[in-house]
């Protein structure tokens, strides 16, 4: 099986609360399990630090309504469990956390943000997928 599990936060690259957590241990447990899984995951500015050997594996330019954006590859510790980190600076390489500011502030765009973490899932499940890889099942977490 195929599974695609889009995130907002998943330990130990971003984490806010129990959400992080569950990412974590249970594509953990599906991997190890030998589901096919592929993690799905916002490029913020700590994730995109913890892991400088990610590679571009696709290109999404003309998205109506979003930045030009990338898919990159790697590998999420410590299962080594295959990572897809959606690289889209302007939305996502920002201080603060994943939802709100350095001031606890909302990001003012978050819909915007999180709209495009579920379009790249979308469209990544789909026939005209720029990917070979392409998911039986897309799991999504609960997000802005």
């Amino acid at each position: 099986m195929r599974v695609l599990f889009a995130t907002s936060e998943v330990v130990p690259l971003v984490k806010t609360g129990g959400l992080a957590d569950v990412s974590a241990s249970l594509s953990a447990a599906l991997h190890g399990i030998g589901v096919d899984i592929r993690v799905l995951l916002p490029g913020y500015a700590q994730v995109l630090k913890a892991l400088p050997s990610l590679r571009v594996i696709a290109k999404f330019a003309g998205l109506p309504g979003f930045p030009e954006t990338s898919l990159l590859a790697g590998t999420l510790p410590p299962d080594d469990i295959p990572l897809w980190v959606i690289d889209c600076p302007e939305l996502y390489l920002r201080g603060g956390g994943p939802y709100q500011d350095e001031h606890s502030v909302d990001w003012a765009d978050n819909a915007l943000r999180f709209g495009l973490l579920s379009r790249i899932a979308a469209m990544l499940s789909c026939a005209d997928s720029p990917l070979e890889w392409k998911p039986e099942v897309v799991h999504c977490n609960d997000w802005q």
